[in-house]
């Protein structure tokens, strides 16, 4: 059996699949606090699942991080294991090795193997969620460095066209430490600092699209600067990195009116005479991530392995 786990901020989400990667069981699980209490917690999902299907689970982990120059994870979305050399420890708690990676590419490699963009040659995956992530595949196989850093798509800045059109949108500082990333715009978080500057309230994301849909001024306002921003960071990766097929994830991915609102606004950020890659939602939708770290367990390349 091969076992997953989707690390998030809030939630942690362990699934059971088998040799063929199909689910035989997916539980969800609050993202403890402490780091003690996370390495408790996924130690007793292994541990219990071993027993329940009678083997010892190969185990892949994907999470919202990278590796520091003393090989710790940089992962401030996820306190509990910020500057943990977390692999290691649960290598020798569980006694197996470990196969973790990016959480983006944990999504885009399950995209690609049965899923949305399966077939490409170079597929393009982006996160919509707390924060935003980033991925990328080619002939199969993942687009990564040493330090799992490849693919931050989300700190890479706004464009100075996009802020000359719209000249009274701040540069928001970022969680990585520069100010201005289109993560500080697109995820969640950032959807809810674009209304508070339109003059609404603190709100949740679901609840500022909801007011759009009703016509508030100020959730109108703010989806229009979040569509722009939006569009204009993926015409400029579509025209940089010319991907044959992108694949949105996170929390807008699988919203139907989202691909609705970039088709109108993508080709306004393209190059001159060139088309838009292929917009697709997710197959897997939120069960990608899980079943993406799964899929680590069959690929011994990712530079967050553990020793055997």
């Amino acid at each position: 059996m091969v076992y997953g786990l989707d690390i998030g901020g809030t939630k942690t989400a362990f699934g059971v699949f088998d040799e063929q990667f199909r689910p035989v069981e997916t539980t969800q699980h609050p993202t403890p606090d402490s780091y003690d209490a996370f390495v408790e917690l996924v130690c007793a999902l292994v541990l219990k699942a071993d027993q329940r299907v009678g083997s010892r689970g190969r185990v892949g982990l994907g999470f919202p991080g990278v590796l520091n120059a003393e090989g710790r994870l940089l992962a401030p979305n996820v306190p509990a294991i910020h500057e943990r050399d977390l692999l290691t420890d649960l290598q020798a708690r569980l006694e197996r090795p470990l196969t973790g990676d990016n959480d983006a590419n944990c999504f885009l490699l399950s995209e690609y193997h049965g899923g949305a963009v399966a077939g490409s040659r170079l597929a393009l995956g982006l996160t919509l969620g707390t924060g935003v992530g980033g991925a990328l595949i080619q002939d199969g196989r993942l687009v990564n460095s040493r330090r799992g850093g490849s693919g931050e798509f989300g700190h890479g800045p706004i464009g100075a066209a996009l802020l000359a059109r719209h000249s009274n949108l701040p540069l928001f500082d970022c969680g990585c430490g520069l100010s201005g990333c289109l993560e500080t715009y697109v995820s969640g978080t950032g959807l809810a600092r674009l209304y508070r500057h339109c003059g609404g309230h603190e709100q949740t994301g679901q609840a500022i699209i909801t007011a759009w849909r009703r016509g508030e001024a100020e959730a109108v306002q703010a989806m229009t600067l979040y569509l722009e921003v939006l569009a204009a960071g993926l015409g400029a990766l579509m025209t940089q990195l010319d991907p044959d097929a992108v694949v949105l994830g996170g929390g807008l991915g699988e919203a139907a009116w989202l691909y609705d609102e970039l088709a109108t606004r993508l080709p306004a950020h393209m190059m001159r005479g060139i088309a838009s890659a292929p917009l697709r939602p997710p197959v897997f939708g939120g069960a990608g991530g899980v079943r993406g770290a799964a899929l680590l367990t069959s690929r011994p390349d990712s530079p967050f392995s553990s020793p055997a």
